[in-house]
């Protein structure tokens, strides 16, 4: 009879033996979804191209978000229109490199507080129907969560992939023209210190609840993304965990980390009467081994650059009225955000026990669909303002130079 596995920092240990959990999970995956494995040349050319494609693409973008700065000056309500305008190519860039270099799919459950707000299309595709605006709360499983909470709303109708503002970590804000373009973008950054972060909460949060036309306009669409916990879901982020739960004198969680309270209670307090609903997404990813941390399995380096399938997707939603949301004190808030969390574990157990999510939507089904872009040449968007723009100033300057010519 083979001894007992034990999992530790993405190896399977059996028998002595150690083997990496990897290509376990990938086979099983592929079971499902296959993919050719390619080719040692044929990966290399990916990765060029991969990188090649990101980093045009946002220079591309980076460069029109510089070319609207001067609109903050002369007309915040355009300005801000046209950072939307490019918040929405950047969905665009990570959605279509989801599409071509990767494989997703997702599966899309809910309660019965969204069981008329989330709908199969004729063609299979997926729409979403939430609030225009809102506040977004969702567990932290893998780095890339943040891509499938910002898919959903792409297929949101109206659409609000343009609208997305992400609470991220500080550190992020450094990394060279990325972070830059994500300030302009409204991302807000934030150090883990109320200290530091009150200033930029309150900067922030005011710019998302200002009224279009001078204050006599109408609140802007806004949906405000947040991680309670703090960071993903991994083995450091497990320890600490359980020492926040033993200095609060809390239960830990098994799925998920003990969420941090007074970051959400800030923004909820801010955004108070400029919103009607709180949505709350439960992610959960097939194929990680009990013990183990999906961040260890499927990394943004297996997923774009090594093409291992992405592990099926499960997101389960629902919503709750900020009215009915105890926000007097933060005692009061935090205690309540424990009880939402602990509803997470159960569902989280429930998909460890039977690979999927209760359902109150589609008959008590889950709705399966695939992450990529409704129409392939959307990403042309990307070059809507530079390529006229430059196309203008050749032909300027060959106006220019035939002039002085004569």
């Amino acid at each position: 009879m083979p001894a007992k596995s034990v999992h530790q920092n993405g190896l399977a240990t059996t028998n002595g033996s150690t083997v990496p959990i990897l290509p376990q999970v990938k086979e099983a995956i592929l079971q499902r979804v296959p993919v050719p494995e390619p080719t040692l040349p044929t990966r290399i050319l990916r990765v060029v191209i991969l990188l090649v494609y990101f980093w045009t693409s946002s220079i591309i973008i980076g460069t029109t978000q510089y070319i609207g700065t001067p609109l903050y000056l002369i007309n915040k309500d355009h300005y801000y229109r046209f950072m939307a305008f490019t918040k929405q190519c950047m969905t665009l860039l990570v959605l279509s490199m989801t599409q071509w270099w990767t494989t997703t799919t997702i599966h899309v459950s809910g309660d019965e507080s969204v069981q008329d707000q989330i709908h199969r299309l004729p063609d299979g595709h997926l729409q979403c129907n939430f609030a225009s605006r809102m506040v977004l709360i969702s567990n932290h499983q893998l780095y890339n969560d943040w891509i499938y909470l910002w898919w959903t709303a792409y297929i949101n109708r109206p659409f609000n992939h343009g609208h997305v503002y992400i609470v991220l970590k500080e550190s992020i804000m450094y990394i060279p023209l990325v972070g830059l373009g994500l300030r302009l973008a409204g991302f807000v950054f934030m150090s883990r210190n109320m200290k530091t972060d009150t200033p930029r909460l309150t900067r922030r949060l005011g710019q998302l609840t200002r009224r279009s036309n001078g204050g006599k306009g109408a609140l802007q669409p806004m949906w405000l993304m947040m991680f309670p916990e703090g960071t993903n879901l991994s083995k450091n982020g497990r320890a600490n965990s359980v020492k926040w739960a033993e200095r609060q004198g809390e239960r830990d969680l098994k799925y998920t980390l003990i969420p941090r309270s007074t970051g959400t209670y800030f923004c909820l307090k801010a955004l108070n009467g400029t919103l009607e609903w709180v949505y709350d997404c439960t992610l959960a990813y097939d194929g990680v081994p009990e013990g183990q941390y999906g961040q260890d399995i499927f990394t943004l380096r297996s997923t774009y650059f090594e093409r291992h399938p992405q592990a099926p997707i499960h997101m389960h939603w629902r919503r709750f009225k900020v009215s009915e949301i105890p926000l007097e004190t933060l005692e009061d808030f935090h205690a309540w955000l424990i009880e939402r969390w602990n509803e997470k574990e159960t569902l989280l157990q429930e998909h460890a026990k039977t690979g999927q999510f209760p359902s109150s939507i589609n008959q008590g089904k889950s709705i399966t669909t695939e992450v990529k872009l409704d129409r392939w040449w959307e990403i042309w968007q990307l070059g809507a303002v530079l390529a006229p723009l430059l196309a203008g100033v050749f032909a300027v300057s060959r106006i220019f130079g035939q002039v002085r010519s004569r």
